[in-house]
């Protein structure tokens, strides 16, 4: 157990790190060659569920009914998820991708994804409020199924067909019944074992697919990339504001109504979004471009991320 709990360590301390330079050996390889993203993307479905389901584990019902008591900040934070960020996204790819179409409807698949996993480490690291992380990220979870087919074919219907009903049915399969899952099976063997010291391992199971997830984002999409050189300004140029904005608006709005805690948790978990899922949806819905401002993304939220907690350390030390 003792190197499981090393990497879980690892994972945990170096995600950013990781993330970047998996970011980095993605572009190299894809310059070359596709194949690795591609046996990757013959496994997304599982590799999707294990992440999911990894999330779950480390959710309690009991917890859950502790930090909803707080209906203020949580519904704050799904404000934030589910309204605000699609808006944004919407709005973006208006002003730099109407005519990517492909680009466009990932752009916004960023902005109707649910919270990220991460931001509860984050607001772990900076002391801040992880019940009402905990219950922003999985309720923007639970909630993810129902809400992001109706959000795309709200938002992203004007730029590409959208298949709802299809969509609806993935995001159960793939969403909703592993959350549930990892949850349920959580509680089943609270029971019997001390769960307690497999908890730290499973944010590290769902960074890996995650990260698997994005390099299969970025090495199959270098070739397109490449063969449309003009995208990548419009592309940069949107994507690289979705998580400054969503992070300064949280921030400065959170902070006039609630205390540095709460602030730090819904900064967090209504700034970052879950790319992975972001991908898999991209992955199994659309055929096109889809993935590559994901993809993208994920650079920029992890250097917003990194930016942000160094504000925050320094307002604690001042």
């Amino acid at each position: 157990m003792t190197p499981i709990l090393s990497y879980a360590k690892f994972v945990r301390e170096k995600y950013t790190y990781i993330i970047l330079t998996t970011w980095v050996i993605a572009v190299v390889v894809g310059l070359f060659t596709a194949s690795p993203g591609v046996h990757i993307r013959q496994i997304n479905t599982p590799l999707i569920v294990i992440m999911i389901a990894a999330m779950g584990f480390t959710i309690t019902f009991k917890s859950l009914g502790l930090a909803a008591r707080d209906w203020k900040g949580f519904s704050f934070g799904i404000v934030l998820n589910f309204l605000f960020a699609p808006f944004l996204c919407w709005l973006l790819a208006k002003l730099f991708l109407s005519s990517h179409t492909d680009l466009a409807a990932g752009l916004i698949l960023i902005g109707v994804v649910p919270c990220a996993g991460m931001a509860l480490v984050w607001a772990g690291l900076l002391k801040g409020d992880v019940p009402l992380a905990t219950l922003i990220n999985a309720a923007t979870m639970i909630l993810a199924p129902f809400l992001i087919p109706f959000l795309m074919s709200l938002f992203a219907g004007t730029f590409v067909s959208v298949n709802t009903w299809g969509m609806f049915q993935q995001l159960i399969y793939t969403v909703l019944l592993p959350v549930l899952g990892g949850v349920v099976l959580r509680e089943v063997l609270e029971r019997r074992v001390n769960v307690q010291k497999y908890l730290p391992v499973m944010p590290a199971i769902s960074a890996t697919m995650a990260v698997l997830l994005m390099f299969m984002a970025i090495n199959t999409n270098i070739s397109p990339i490449m063969k449309n050189v003009g995208l990548i300004g419009p592309l940069v140029a949107s994507t690289i504001l979705i998580f400054p904005i969503l992070f300064i608006v949280a921030y400065l709005v959170s902070i006039k109504f609630f205390p540095k805690g709460k602030n730090i948790a819904i900064t967090y978990s209504s700034g970052m979004k879950n790319l992975p899922i972001a991908i898999g949806i991209a992955a199994m819905s659309f055929k096109g471009l889809q993935m590559l401002p994901i993809a993208v993304g994920f650079a920029f939220q992890m250097l917003t991320a990194v930016s942000f907690y160094q504000l925050f350390r320094r307002t604690a030390a001042a």
